[in-house]
């Protein structure tokens, strides 16, 4: 499967909120943040990690998806609700590696601090 389907996949099945997007996670895929606060190296850690963040997701929207070879970036809209009810919006950059049709990495540029308070009001 080429880059961008894969990619195009993971994001079709997060707004469409099926677990489709854990289908083509390698074995042992790396997920972080730019930070580095965020960390899960394995596909069972990536889908724990991940699954945590997607209880706040409301909508995903990929905006806009550049493809280089096994590589990509993409400007992905999200827009939360909080437990309490709140709602947030954030655009995300998010750089993606595919290595035989598999997520090899994915990283994600977002305000983790805006993100975190959101999710403790």
């Amino acid at each position: 499967m080429a880059t961008a389907d894969v990619i195009r996949q993971f994001y079709d099945s997060l707004a469409s909120k099926t677990d489709g997007w854990q289908q083509n996670l390698a074995d042992n895929v790396d997920f972080a943040d730019a930070s580095e606060r965020l960390q899960a190296e394995g596909r069972d850690a990536f889908i724990q990690s991940f699954t945590g963040f997607l209880h706040a997701v409301e909508s995903v929207y990929l905006k806009k998806l550049i493809v280089d070879g096994n590589d990509a970036a993409a400007v992905v809209s999200y827009d939360y609700v909080s437990p309490s009810g709140e709602r947030l919006h954030q655009d995300d950059a998010e750089i993606w590696q595919i290595v035989d049709g598999k997520i090899a990495a994915l990283t994600i540029y977002f305000d983790i601090t805006e993100f975190r308070a959101f999710m403790s009001r």
